[in-house]
């Protein structure tokens, strides 16, 4: 129920025996009284009387014990939009079959025959997954749930976020998730992490800067831990997400600082002191551009958001342990001094022109208005 609010879902019908109620309403927890639940003792009787409910409204109606995270219900629906049948019927992943979430206007998804057979899910389809009452089937539905975590953030992972920090961290998380550790703990301990990496990185000496680098990079891949154990916990909060965002910068910015003060420690020239107001000065810009393109709102928002966050992931710390490798980290240092300020104008330009081309679109009037 959790999941399908975060996807959209207002109100919910549930189909329960007298006999039972009050055990489902104590198994729903904050749900268990809300307006926004209806009981019934059968969906049958209910679709038989019209006068009820509004039989063309669009509903998701599920069966089975399953196991699905929002992104599934999001897709589903997409799926739905785009079938253009009357209902759309998504079968369970297991291979019992043993549950399907189907999707369409209340009165015939409700009716006693099916409209149309369950679509069967295509191979590597994780989600939903019925629990069919065997001892292994909560263990198996767990680790597809953490391995579905992937694809809740796969449009916005960089290139080596998606292809290696998701597949490591999901790992974590699925452990993490089962214990008390919270997520904003991760976020807590990850920062000290970070913080710890800038400070290694301001030793003028090769391996203490060389494991500065690859502990960045396992930062880097936890930095996705508190959130997919947020999600698998159903504990995302706004403050957990702004206490992510915000450390997340200190933690930049001061492995920044300590890369230039390391450089000018190793080499005693006094232009990197000088480059790292500079430095500033282009992450001052970099922020001004990404809150502006975050600024940008309709239909065309979502896809242009994604984009962006492509941009500005963290990809980076895998080119810092190849320098600290190489042994030449001062590339990376003149680098960054001029590519902030590069990345800021690009995308303040990308950010005007796809916001013009967006205003320039025509909107049609919706049907019915006047």
């Amino acid at each position: 129920m959790i999941n399908c609010e975060r996807a959209g879902i207002k109100h919910f019908i549930i189909e329960a025996p007298r006999e039972r109620r009050e055990a489902v309403v104590r198994a729903m927890g904050r749900f268990g009284n809300s307006d926004l639940v209806a009981m019934v003792e059968s969906f049958r009787d209910l679709a038989a009387r019209p006068g009820d409910l509004d039989l063309a409204a669009p509903c998701l109606a599920f069966s089975g014990n399953l196991v699905l995270s929002k992104s599934h219900l999001s897709k589903l629906l997409e799926a739905y939009t785009l079938s253009g049948g009357p209902v759309y019927r998504a079968a369970s992943a297991d291979t019992d079959r043993g549950g399907e979430i189907a999707a369409g206007p209340i009165g015939q998804v409700l009716r006693p025959l099916k409209i149309s057979p369950a679509t069967q899910q295509a191979a590597g389809i994780l989600l939903p997954f019925a629990l069919n009452g065997r001892p292994e089937d909560r263990e198996e539905a767990e680790i597809r749930l953490a391995q579905s975590l992937r694809e809740e953030t796969a449009a916005k992972d960089a290139p080596m976020a998606r292809w290696v920090d998701r597949k490591i961290s999901w790992r974590i998380s699925y452990r993490l998730a089962r214990t008390k550790i919270t997520p904003n703990m991760v976020t807590i301990t990850n920062t000290v992490l970070g913080l710890g990496c800038a400070v290694m990185f301001s030793i003028p000496n090769y391996w203490a800067r060389l494991i500065g680098a690859v502990l960045f990079l396992a930062s880097i891949t936890i930095d996705g831990v508190d959130g997919e154990v947020a999600r698998l916990q159903m504990s995302e909060t706004p403050f957990g997400g702004m206490l992510d965002t915000i450390t997340d910068n200190i933690v930049h910015v001061a492995v920044f600082i300590g890369l230039f003060t390391g450089c000018y420690r190793s080499s005693h020239s006094h232009a990197y002191l000088y480059l790292i107001p500079i430095v500033l000065g282009g992450f001052g810009m970099c922020a001004f551009a990404t809150w502006d393109a975050f600024r940008h709102r309709g239909e065309e928002a979502a896809d242009w958001l994604d984009q962006l966050d492509r941009w500005t992931g963290r990809d980076f710390a895998y080119l810092l342990v190849v320098l600290a490798l190489i042994n030449h980290l001062e590339v990376f240092a003149w680098g960054t001094a001029a590519g902030t300020y590069v990345f800021a104008i690009v995308l303040m330009w990308l950010t005007y022109k796809h916001r013009h081309q967006a205003d320039s679109i025509p909107r049609e009037t919706p049907r019915g208005a006047q």
